[in-house]
């Protein structure tokens, strides 16, 4: 059978079947959100606290405020050569039967 000719059975986002990832992160998404409704004033709290770790230089706190706010950076798709002009990238895969060889026993 060619590699071609086979294909994974994927969920809708193209993990393989079965995959719980996104499940466990949903679990832990309600989980949250029924804690923060039931306590609203925590999450007050707690980004009054991230905001003090911020201000006291905290790395991590602005890195996650700026997230919050400006949305995560994106990385860069594109490159330029030296003149500041769009290089084309492309990227090619191809799979190969192995070499099969004699062995020592024949």
């Amino acid at each position: 059978m060619s590699i071609e000719s086979t294909e994974l059975a994927t969920n809708k986002g193209g993990a393989p079947l079965g995959n719980q990832n996104a499940k466990k992160g949903k679990l832990w998404t309600d989980a949250l959100r029924k804690a923060i409704a039931q306590n609203p004033h925590k999450l007050r709290l707690a980004a009054e606290k991230l905001l003090d770790d911020a201000s006291e230089g905290n790395i991590m706190a602005i890195k996650e405020i700026g997230d919050r706010m400006d949305g995560k950076a994106v990385q860069a798709t594109t490159f330029e050569d030296a003149e500041g002009n769009n290089v084309t990238t492309s990227l090619e895969v191809r799979f190969h039967a192995p070499l099969i060889t004699p062995s020592v026993d024949e």
